[in-house]
C-alpha cells in the first residue's frame, strides 16, 4: 500500500517500510527530568588511559619465529611514529622518496605488498587500572602479541579491535603487531600503470587504490593505540544524544545499558561549550532489572541557544557530562558535544513523491536552499592533523559552504573533521566506504563493524544530517546495504538514510569533462538536488612544481607517461587520455602553449563550467533544493575536480564559486556562453539569509564589449527581498557582442552602500586570449594591518583583479580574489599576510 487516508508516501517513507528496522532509542517512552540550574553538580572521569602512540620500530618481511623471538633486537628496524602509515614511515626514514612528487608513487606501491611487522616496548605500572589494549585503526589485517603472547587477529580498516591484556601486563611490556599483505589484488592497467581491485575485498579507503590519482593501498597503524580501563559487567553502550524541539529546549539522552544493574543512578551535567548560554545538572535514579534496557530521558535547556549552518546564525554547542553508577558500585562517564538544532527532510512542491527523496531542507524549522561540495580524503599517506583539517575546512566555510558530502571513496571521518564542521557550522553527508555497489563483494563483518564502531561515535553531532549508504551504485541493494539502513534508524533515528548518491530526485553529471561536451551543457544541467558535478583543473603553477621534478618543470607539452600526465585522474594512459580531457577547453581562453598558460586556461575552465550551475541551480529554488559541486579537496596532488589543491592552495575556481555562493548576491543565469543570437538574460538577487529584510536596496547590472565600453545598463530597486527574487531580463544583441568577448557585472546596494559584486565573462571562445588583451588599466595597492588597500587608477575597469602570496601560498587567506574594480574604484580586502602579496589583473600588470 502506498496510499495513507488518501495521501501519498515519500520514497523516503516506503523504503523505512521495507527495511523494517526496530524502533530507535528516541522512540521508546520517555522520562522528563529537570535540570537543577540553582546547584553545581561535579562530574569527573577519572578513568586510567595508557597511549601507546609515538615511536615504534618497524621492519618488513621476516617469519614469526624471527619477529617473535623477543631475545633478538630487530636491528633493521626503522622508527614509526605512530598513527601513521608505513608509507610516512618509510619516507621520513629516507628508505622512499617522496611518495607524492613525480612517478615516486610506484616505488612506495611496492611496500604496500610486503609483510609488516611493528614492535613497541612501554611500561606499565602496578596498579594501573587501564589493562585493555585496544587500536582505533589497523589497515588493514593485523594479528597482535604482547609480551610473546598471541592476543588475535583483526580485519577492516575502519573497526576497533580489543584484546585482553590483563593476564599478560608486566613492568616492561614489549607489544608486536603483524599487518598481512591484505587485501590486495594488484593488476596492470596498461604497461604504464597498476590498478589494485583489493578495497573490493576489505573495508578501506577506495580512492587510493588506483582508480582516482594514486595507486598507494594503505598499510599501518595508521590511529592511536592504547590501553584502557575495561567496562564493568553492567555497563552503558556510548549514550545518543538529540535535540527534540528547538523552541522549547528539548533534550533527548538515551542509553542502552546491558546487565541487571538494579539501583542505577544516571546524572549528568550541561553547559554551554563555546557560549555562557543556561544550563544546569541532573540526577535519576533507575531500576535496571533486565539484561538489556534502554533509559529515554528527556530534559529542558531553558533559553536555547541554537546551532545554525554557515550564513544562518551561531555555532552554538553544548557539553554533555554523564555517569552511571550501579548498585554493584561501578561507574561509567560519557562526555558529548551537542548542538540545539533540528534538521528535517521536508518534500518537494507538490510532494511527497513515491520516487523521490524529501529533499527539502528544513534547518530549526525553515526551509533553505543547501550550499555544498564534495569532501575527499585529505592524504594518501593518512596524515591527519588538526592544522590540515582546520585549513580546508575554515576555507570552506570562507567559500559559504554549507554542506559537505562525506563520499564513499573515503572514509568515516574523523574526530577532528567532526569536531571542527560542528564549531565552523558545516553539516555532512557521510557516506559508508563502499562505491558503484562494491558492499555486494565487501565482506559483511568489516562493513557492519565500520557502522557499530562509528555510527555511535559521530551520531551526537549537530553537523551530521544524514547517512548513506555509499558512492554511486547502480542497485543499492543487497544484505549489507540493508543492513547499513537498518542501523540508521535502530542506532540513531534523528537522520534520515539514503542508499546512494545519486537517488531519489538527485543527479550526478560530468558530460563536460569525461563526455568532453561543451561548457553549455553544465549550465542547463537540471534536478532536484544535485550531488556531484564538475571540472577537472591543474593545481596552481607553484604547486604543480612541488610534484613535478625539477628536471621536467620546462618541458612543454609533457610527455605522455611523464610526471604531469600522471597526476591526474587515470594516470593519462586511457584513450582518450587525461591531456585530452583538461585540454579540451584551454583553447577557449588561451593558446595553452606554456606550463602557466594551460594552467591558467584549466582553471577558467573550471570556474565557468561550476558557477553557472550553481547559481542556475539557487535560482530555481524551491525545485531545486541544494547542490554539491565536486570537489574541495584531494587525496593526492593531481590536475582534478578540487578547487583547493592538495598543498591547500585555493584556484581561481575557488573565488568564483565563493561569490556564487554568497547568501546576499545578484546574478545573471546563461543557456549558453556564446551569444551567437540576442539574448535576454535573466537577472535574479539573491538573499537566502534575510539580511535584505527592511532594508531599500538596489541592483546595478552593466554588460561592456570588448573595448570595456557599457553597452546595455539596467538597475532594479525594492524593500526588503524574498530568498530567490526574479528581477527582470538584461538584454544583449549579437550585434553588440560582436566577435570578442562580453563581460557582465553586478552590484548590490543596500542603504545605499555596496554590500556584493560580481562579474561573468561570456562569448569568449572567438578569439583565442581575448580575457587576456582587454584594454589596459593601472592597479596599486598598499598594506594595512591585516588588510591589502587595492587601487584602480586608470580609466578602464580591472577585471579578474587576483590577490595571491606565493611565498605563503599554503597559509595565505583573502577575503576577495578574482573581483572587477570600476575606474576610480578602492577595494578594501582582509588578508592573512601582508609581506610579498602579488596583486593583478587580466589587463593589469602585477603590482606589490
Amino acid at each position: 500500500m502506498t496510499q495513507r487516508l488518501g495521501i501519498r508516501k515519500s520514497l523516503d517513507e516506503l523504503e523505512r517500510e521495507a527495511w523494517a528496522p526496530k524502533p530507535s532509542m528516541l522512540e521508546t517512552p520517555a522520562v522528563m527530568v529537570k535540570l537543577d540550574t540553582d546547584g553545581k553538580m561535579i562530574i569527573s572521569d577519572s578513568r586510567s588511559r595508557v597511549s601507546l602512540n609515538g615511536i615504534w620500530q618497524m621492519v618488513w618481511d621476516g617469519t614469526e619465529a624471527e619477529r617473535l623471538d623477543l631475545s633478538v633486537p630487530w636491528e633493521d628496524s626503522i622508527p614509526a611514529n605512530v598513527p601513521c602509515s608505513v608509507h610516512t614511515a618509510l619516507y621520513e626514514a629516507g628508505i622512499i622518496p617522496d611518495p607524492t612528487v613525480g612517478l615516486n608513487d610506484k616505488t612506495a606501491r611496492e611496500y604496500s605488498y610486503k609483510t609488516w611487522w611493528l614492535k613497541k616496548e612501554f611500561l606499565w605500572e602496578d596498579g594501573c587500572r587501564a589493562d585493555q589494549l585496544f587500536f582505533e585503526g589497523i589497515c588493514h589485517y593485523g594479528k597482535v602479541w604482547l609480551n610473546g603472547h598471541y592476543l588475535g587477529e583483526h580485519k577492516g580498516m575502519f573497526g576497533r579491535p580489543v584484546f585482553d591484556a590483563a593476564p599478560y601486563l608486566q613492568r616492561k611490556n614489549t607489544l608486536i603487531v603483524k599487518i598481512e599483505n591484505s587485501p590486495a589484488r594488484p593488476q596492470p592497467m596498461s604497461d604504464y600503470m597498476d590498478n589494485d581491485e583489493g578495497w573490493h575485498d576489505g573495508v578501506v579507503i577506495n580512492c587510493v587504490y588506483g582508480w582516482h590519482y594514486a595507486c598507494l593501498p594503505s598499510r599501518g597503524i595508521w590511529a592511536p593505540a592504547g590501553l584502557e580501563e575495561k567496562g564493568p559487567a553492567c555497563y552503558s553502550e556510548k549514550p545518543l544524544v538529540s535535540c527534540g524541539d528547538t523552541h522549547e529546549g528539548i533534550v533527548d539522552i538515551c542509553l542502552k545499558i546491558h546487565g541487571k544493574c538494579g539501583k542505577t543512578i544516571i546524572s549528568g551535567v550541561v553547559e554551554g561549550k563555546n557560549h555562557d548560554g543556561k544550563g544546569g545538572s541532573f540526577s535519576y535514579e533507575a531500576e535496571l532489572t533486565r539484561e538489556e534496557q534502554v533509559v529515554h530521558l528527556r530534559t529542558r535547556i531553558e533559553e536555547p541557544k541554537l546551532w545554525w549552518p554557515v550564513n544562518m546564525g551561531e555555532q552554538n554547542l553544548y557539553t554533555l557530562r554523564l555517569s552511571v553508577k550501579t548498585e554493584q558500585g561501578d561507574v561509567q562517564y560519557f562526555d558529548t558535544t551537542f548542538g540545539m538544532r533540528t534538521i528535517e527532510m521536508g518534500p518537494l512542491p507538490g510532494g511527497p513523491y513515491e520516487d523521490k527523496h524529501n529533499w527539502t531542507f528544513i534547518v530549526n524549522g525553515r526551509p533553505t536552499f543547501i550550499k555544498g561540495t564534495n569532501w575527499c580524503t585529505l592524504d594518501v599517506l593518512l596524515r591527519f592533523d588538526r592544522n590540515l583539517y582546520h585549513r580546508f575546512l575554515s576555507l570552506a566555510k570562507d567559500q559559504n559552504i554549507q554542506l559537505l558530502r562525506a563520499w564513499g571513496g573515503g572514509m568515516p571521518e574523523s574526530d577532528l573533521f567532526y569536531d571542527l564542521c560542528d564549531e565552523l557550522g558545516i553539516m555532512v553527508m557521510q557516506e559508508w566506504p563502499t562505491c558503484w555497489d562494491s558492499q555486494k563483494d565487501q565482506p559483511f563483518g568489516e562493513l557492519e563493524e565500520t557502522v557499530l564502531v562509528h555510527m555511535p561515535r559521530l551520531r551526537n553531532h549537530p553537523s551530521l544530517i544524514m547517512w548513506c549508504g555509499g558512492n554511486e551504485s547502480a542497485r543499492a541493494d543487497g544484505e549489507a546495504m540493508d543492513m547499513m539502513a537498518r542501523y540508521a534508524f535502530e542506532l540513531d533515528g534523528s537522520r534520515g538514510f539514503h542508499r546512494t548518491s545519486p537517488w531519489g530526485g538527485a543527479l550526478h553529471n560530468y558530460s563536460t569533462y569525461w563526455d568532453m561536451q561543451d561548457i553549455d551543457v553544465s549550465l542547463n544541467l537540471r534536478s532536484h538536488f544535485m550531488g556531484e558535478f564538475g571540472m577537472a583543473s591543474a593545481p596552481n603553477h607553484r604547486s604543480v612544481l612541488r610534484y613535478v621534478p625539477a628536471e621536467e618543470a620546462e618541458q612543454w607539452p609533457p610527455s605522455r607517461f611523464g610526471s604531469f600526465g600522471h597526476h591526474t585522474p587515470r594516470f593519462n594512459q586511457l584513450e582518450p587520455d587525461d591531456m585530452a580531457h583538461l585540454g579540451k577547453r584551454v583553447p577557449e581562453f588561451c593558446a595553452g602553449d606554456t606550463m602557466e598558460s594551460f594552467i591558467w586556461g584549466t582553471q577558467m575552465a573550471q570556474a565557468t563550467a561550476v558557477r553557472h550551475t550553481l547559481e542556475a541551480y539557487r535560482c530555481r529554488w524551491p525545485e531545486s533544493t541544494g547542490i554539491c559541486y565536486y570537489k574541495l579537496t584531494d587525496v593526492y596532488p593531481a590536475c582534478s575536480w578540487s578547487t583547493i589543491d592538495y598543498y591547500g592552495v585555493p584556484k581561481l575556481s575557488y573565488y568564483a564559486i565563493k561569490d556564487s555562493y554568497q547568501p546576499l548576491h545578484a546574478c545573471i543565469l546563461f543557456s549558453s556562453m556564446r551569444v551567437e543570437e540576442d539574448v535576454r538574460l535573466p537577472v535574479y538577487l539573491l538573499d537566502d539569509a534575510g539580511s535584505l529584510e527592511g532594508k531599500t536596496w538596489s541592483v546595478k547590472v552593466r554588460a561592456y564589449d570588448e573595448n570595456l565600453k557599457v553597452f546595455r545598463e539596467a538597475v532594479y530597486s525594492g524593500r526588503d527581498s524574498a530568498n530567490v527574487t526574479w528581477l527582470g531580463h538584461l538584454p544583449v544583441n549579437a550585434s553588440e557582442a560582436g566577435d570578442g568577448p562580453v563581460l557582465l557585472t553586478t552590484e548590490v546596494y543596500a542603504e545605499g552602500e555596496k554590500v556584493d559584486d560580481t562579474f561573468y565573462w561570456l562569448n569568449y571562445q572567438k578569439k583565442q586570449g581575448c580575457l587576456l588583451t582587454l584594454p589596459r588599466t593601472v592597479i596599486t595597492c598598499h598594506t594595512e594591518p591585516g588588510h591589502a588597500v587595492i587601487s584602480n587608477t586608470g580609466n578602464m575597469p580591472a577585471v579578474g583583479v587576483t590577490v595571491e602570496c606565493p611565498k605563503k601560498d599554503m597559509e595565505f587567506v583573502t577575503g576577495s580574489s578574482m573581483f572587477w574594480l570600476n575606474p576610480g574604484e578602492v577595494k578594501r580586502v582582509a588578508v592573512s599576510h601582508t609581506e610579498n602579496l602579488e596583486i593583478r589583473a587580466w589587463n593589469a600588470p602585477e603590482t606589490i
